[in-house]
C-alpha cells in the first residue's frame, strides 16, 4: 500500500500549511498530444507528465468534487461538471479558468462538448439538462422532461441530437433530444430500472449503455432497437464508463478487481482481459486510451492510476498517492450515495503527534514534519473517529462495526468492544482512562471498563445509559469525569451521571441531529453542533442555553472547544467557522476543502487545526496567523 506523504507545493488555500493526499479520483483523460493525462478529482483537476508520471499542477476552482471532465474537439480547453454545482470551461494550455455554467440547483453528474466545440450540455441531479453556448457561457436551453436525478448526457458525433440517461426512470431511461433546440425527440424503454450512463459509439450508428441489472447494452441509434449485448462473465458486475480506441474499432471498460477489458464494438467479442498480479479488490473508476493506442490508463478507487501497454497486457507504470475514494459513477451505481470516505483526525495530548485515518488505515505523523512515524491496519472497514486518551498511550478507533484499541505508539493491538447491536458511533475515554464511553446506532451508550495492564485491556461492561430515543452520534467526558455529555440523532443532548447511569440533564432546542459535543477544558461550558446549521452554548451546571453562534445556515458536522477556551470551530460543508467564545462572534471563515469537513482537531498550543474531509484529503491551517496572539 502507497503511504501518502505531505503535498505541500500544489495550490494551497490561504492560512493552510500543509496538505496530506491528493483526493479521490473520479475521471481521467488523456490530453489530445498524449503527453499528459488530465485527473478530475475531488479536490481540483490534477495535471501528470505520462513520460514520467510527476504532477505538473494542481487546478483548483470548483468548491465540490469533480464528476466529470472532457476535451474540446480541437483540444484548446476542457470541461469539468462538478458537486458545487456547476460546470466550468478551463484552458487546457494555461489551466486558467474561462468560464463557468451555473444554472443547474443540483450537483452536475456529467458534461459533454457538441463536435464543433460550440456548445456545451450538462447532466445534473436536479433531474435538468443544461444546453450551453461554450463561448458566452449563456443557457441556450434547460431541458425539462427527465423525472429522476440525470446520470449522463453526450452529443452524437454528428452533433444533431443528445441522448441522457435518468436513475430510476418510469418513461424510458434513455432520451434522445434535438441539439440545437433542445426539443424532446424520443426515448428508449429499459425495462431494468435505470441506465447509469449512455454513450454513442464513433460512427454514430450505435448506443451504448450500462443498466442497474449491470449488463452492459447496445441499442440501434435511429430506431431505439436492443442489439446484441456484450460477452461479459457473471464476476464482471462493475463497470467503469467506456472508453473508445483511436481508431473507433474497440472500446475498453474497466471491471471488478482491477481488471481491464477490451471489446470488438462491430462483434461485441472480448478480446482481451488485462489482470492486474497481484490481489486487489478495487475496481477501476476511469479508463482512458492514449490518442496513438497503444496504451489504456485506468483508475482505480483504491487511489491508483495504472498504465497499461495494450499489445503484451502488462502494467508498465504507476502513479500512486491518491485517496482511495468511491467515484461518483460508483456512487450511482451502488444505488446509494453515503459511502464516502471519512478522514478522521485527532492529535496527541502531548501535541508531538497527529492521527489521520487512510481508507481502513492509520496513520500516525510527527507533527514538526507530517511524515509517517507508524501505521496501524488493523481496523475492519472505513475509520469513523479516532481518540486518544489523556496520556496519549491508547488510540481508541471506531471503525464501520466496532471499536478496536491500540497502543498509540507501537501499534500493538489492545482489544475489541463488542456489544452494540449496529454498530458504534462515537467514543471517548474518561480522564483518567479508566473508562470507554461507546455510543451506538442502537440509542444507547455503553461504558467499559479499561483495565492498565494485560494483553488486552477492555475490562467489564461497567453501564449501560438508555434514555435517548434514535442513534447516539457523540460522546464526551466532563473534564472532572463525573458527567458524560451525548448528542444524538433524536434532536437533544443528554448529560448523565456516569457513577449511576442516569439523565441528569436533558438540553432541548436544536431542530435537527445534534452531530458533536465538547466541553470547555475547565467544564463549565458544553457547546453543541446540529444539523440544523446552528452550534448552541450551554451552561454545563444548569443546562441553561447561553448563545447561539451565528455563521453557518448548513449541517455542522463536527465542533471543539480550543484547549484556552476562547474560541470554538465548527465545520460544515468544505467551509471552517471560528467564533470567539466570550462575545458570540464569527471571527473567521476559511475554505479549501471540495467536499464535507467531517473531523476536526486543534493542537494543545492553540497554533494548529487540522480538518479531515470526505474529500480525501487533511490540511493543517496555521492559527497564528487566522488569530494573532491567540
Amino acid at each position: 500500500m502507497h503511504i501518502p506523504q505531505p503535498d505541500t507545493q500544489w495550490s494551497l488555500p490561504p492560512f493552510a500549511k500543509v496538505r496530506i493526499g491528493k483526493g479521490g479520483i473520479n475521471a481521467i483523460k488523456y490530453f489530445p498530444d498524449g503527453t499528459r493525462l488530465a485527473v478530475a478529482g475531488t479536490i481540483g483537476i490534477w495535471i501528470y507528465d505520462v513520460e514520467t508520471c510527476e504532477p505538473i499542477e494542481l487546478i483548483t476552482g470548483h468548491t465540490g468534487p469533480i464528476n466529470s471532465l472532457v476535451f474540446s474537439p480541437d483540444g484548446n480547453v476542457f470541461a469539468t461538471a462538478s458537486d458545487d454545482h456547476t460546470a466550468q470551461i478551463w484552458d487546457a494550455n494555461t489551466g486558467k479558468n474561462k468560464g463557468s455554467f451555473i444554472e443547474h440547483t443540483d450537483v452536475i453528474n456529467a458534461v459533454d462538448i457538441s463536435p464543433d466545440g460550440a456548445r456545451i450540455v450538462t447532466a445534473s441531479d436536479d433531474k435538468t439538462i443544461g444546453l450551453w453556448n461554450l463561448h458566452s457561457g449563456e443557457s441556450i436551453e434547460m431541458l425539462h422532461g427527465h423525472t429522476e436525478k440525470v446520470l449522463s448526457a453526450v452529443f452524437s458525433p454528428d452533433g444533431t441530437v443528445i441522448a441522457s440517461s435518468e436513475e430510476f426512470g418510469k418513461e424510458g431511461g434513455i432520451r434522445i433530444w434535438d441539439a440545437h433546440t433542445g426539443k424532446f425527440l424520443k426515448s428508449y424503454t429499459e425495462d431494468t430500472g435505470w441506465v447509469e450512463y449512455v454513450v454513442y459509439s464513433p460512427d454514430g450508428k450505435s448506443l451504448i449503455s450500462r443498466d442497474s441489472c449491470r449488463d452492459i447494452n447496445f441499442w440501434e441509434a435511429d430506431t431505439g432497437k436492443k442489439l446484441k449485448p456484450c460477452e461479459t462473465d457473471d464476476w464482471m458486475d462493475k463497470y467503469s464508463p467506456v472508453a473508445f480506441s483511436p481508431d473507433g474499432r474497440t472500446f475498453t471498460i474497466g471491471v471488478r478487481d482491477g481488471h481491464v477489458c477490451l471489446w470488438d464494438i462491430k462483434t461485441r467479442r472480448l478480446l482481451k482481459e488485462f489482470e492486474i498480479d497481484e490481489n486487489l479488490d478495487s475496481s477501476p473508476s476511469s479508463v482512458a486510451f492514449s490518442p496513438d493506442g497503444k496504451t489504456i490508463a485506468s483508475a482505480s478507487e483504491d487511489g491508483t492510476i495504472r498504465f497499461w501497454d495494450i499489445k503484451s497486457g502488462h502494467i508498465y507504470k504507476t502513479i500512486v498517492g491518491h485517496t482511495p475514494h468511491l467515484s461518483s459513477t460508483q456512487k450511482a451505481e451502488a444505488s446509494y450515495q453515503t459511502d464516502k470516505r471519512f478522514l478522521s483526525v485527532a492529535y496527541s495530548p502531548d501535541n508531538r503527534t497527529i492521527v489521520n485515518s487512510y481508507d481502513t488505515a492509520l496513520h500516525i505523523r510527527n507533527l514538526d514534519t507530517c511524515e509517517i512515524r507508524t501505521v496501524i491496519t488493523g481496523p475492519r472497514g472505513n475509520v469513523r473517529e479516532i481518540t486518544f486518551s489523556n496520556d496519549g498511550k491508547i488510540l481508541a478507533i471506531v471503525d464501520e462495526k466496532s471499536v478496536r484499541l491500540w497502543d498509540a505508539h507501537h501499534g500493538r493491538f489492545l482489544g475489541t468492544i463488542v456489544g452494540h447491536s449496529n454498530g458504534v458511533t462515537s467514543v471517548a475515554f474518561s480522564p483518567d482512562g479508566t473508562v470507554l464511553a461507546a455510543g451506538g446506532h442502537d440509542n444507547t451508550i455503553y461504558l467499559w471498563e479499561v483495565r492498565e495492564d494485560g494483553l488486552y485491556i477492555i475490562g467489564d461492561l461497567i453501564q449501560t445509559l438508555t434514555g435517548h430515543t434514535d442513534i447516539v452520534s457523540s460522546v464526551i467526558f466532563s473534564p472532572d469525569g463525573h458527567i458524560l455529555a451525548s448528542g444524538s440523532c433524536d434532536n437533544t443532548i443528554r448529560l448523565w451521571d456516569v457513577q449511576t447511569g442516569k439523565t441528569k440533564k436533558s438540553l432541548t432546542g436544536h431542530l435537527g441531529i445534534v452531530n458533536a459535543v465538547d466541553y470547555s477544558s475547565d467544564g463549565s461550558l458544553l457547546v453543541s453542533g446540529s444539523r440544523d446549521g446552528t452550534i448552541r452554548l450551554w451552561n454545563s451546571n444548569n443546562g441553561k442555553l447561553l448563545k447561539t453562534l451565528n455563521g453557518p445556515s448548513q449541517n455542522i458536522a463536527s465542533v471543539v472547544f480550543f484547549p484556552n477556551d476562547r474560541f470554538i470551530a465548527g465545520c460544515t460543508n468544505g467551509l471552517i467557522y471560528l467564533w470567539d467564545v466570550q462575545t458570540g462572534k464569527l471571527i473567521d471563515t476559511y475554505k479549501g476543502h471540495a467536499d464535507v469537513i467531517n473531523s476536526l482537531a486543534v493542537s494543545q498550543d492553540c497554533q494548529t487545526l487540522v480538518s479531515g474531509s470526505y474529500d480525501g484529503t487533511v490540511l493543517l491551517w496555521d492559527l497564528t496567523t487566522l488569530i494573532p496572539n491567540n
